[in-house]
């Protein structure tokens, strides 16, 4: 007695695979050419039947277009685009977390659920899409946060790919629970940012560096606590240093401590206040 096992095409996308200028969600087939050349079909559309196939591993600079193909199958379709558009835009860095990603198509949005255990979870998206959902725990989020997903077009080895493009504030490199963790904090920092901006009220944050045996300040700073300032969001300097020289004092920043102002632009340091007596600059 005989079997056989049907194995489905490994995913290879975006392809070329019609004679038109439209580019496909391609699957790199099992079955090959007369030669031995490998072939591709599409996964969406029926344009791998007719048309010219594509080299195996051919570079892909350009996204996926196809009206079928992105009806057909929008998670997988979106997250390829957005690695294609990542390859020539470049990494960007998070404002509030200073995490390093390769793309912002992947994002946390909508009001925090409460989960088991008093873990918390946050919906996960691509663009607009739901995928699933990110469960923390409040009190160690980098050593908790896992995903639990909903769209069965991705899964752990899409986050694996993403993480692996993924840095730290530090420089270091990023797991999969760090870059959920810092996802769900860059959502919930940036909603308190609003919830403070809308109540006319602009937000500081006091930076904290490492200290080495010395007292001197190492590698990056990191926030560790947020309050609101009663003045104009604003890149004018002497609105800055009167915020600066009430800080000091009120809330004088300790030895590798400084604080920092949301602007338009993003987060600014403020100026150093040695003397509130004396400062009149």
């Amino acid at each position: 007695m005989t079997s056989t096992t049907h194995t489905r095409p490994a995913q290879l996308a975006p392809v070329r695979v019609g004679r038109g200028r439209a580019v496909h969600l391609g699957n790199l087939s099992s079955i090959k050419g007369p030669a031995g050349e490998p072939r591709y079909i599409s996964s969406s559309c029926g344009a791998g039947t007719r048309g010219d196939t594509v080299a195996a591993g051919a570079a892909v600079t350009v996204p996926i277009d196809c009206r079928t193909c992105v009806k057909a199958n929008p998670v997988r379709v979106a997250w390829i685009n957005a690695r294609v558009i990542a390859a020539t835009s470049g990494p960007v860095t998070l404002p509030h977390t200073g995490l390093t990603v390769p793309h912002t198509q992947l994002r946390v949005d909508g009001l925090t659920q409460p989960g088991p255990d008093r873990a918390e979870q946050h919906g996960l998206y691509l663009g607009d899409r739901f995928l699933g959902w990110i469960t923390t725990h409040p009190h160690r989020p980098h050593r908790t946060a896992t995903y639990r997903p909903v769209n069965p077009h991705f899964g752990g080895r899409d986050l694996d790919e993403y993480a692996a493009g993924a840095r730290l504030f530090t420089g270091e490199a990023a797991t999969v629970a760090d870059v959920l963790a810092e996802l769900v904090r860059e959502h919930v920092t940036a909603a308190d940012i609003a919830e403070r901006l809308a109540a006319s009220r602009t937000p500081v944050r006091l930076m904290q560096h490492t200290l080495d045996g010395d007292s001197q300040p190492v590698g990056a700073p990191y926030p560790i606590t947020y309050a609101s300032a009663t003045a104009p969001m604003t890149t004018d300097t002497a609105w800055h240093r009167a915020v600066a020289r009430a800080l000091h004092r009120d809330f004088p920043a300790g030895p590798g401590q400084h604080w920092q102002i949301w602007t338009p632009t993003g987060w600014t340091r403020l100026p150093d206040v040695v003397d509130v007596d004396q400062d009149h600059g």
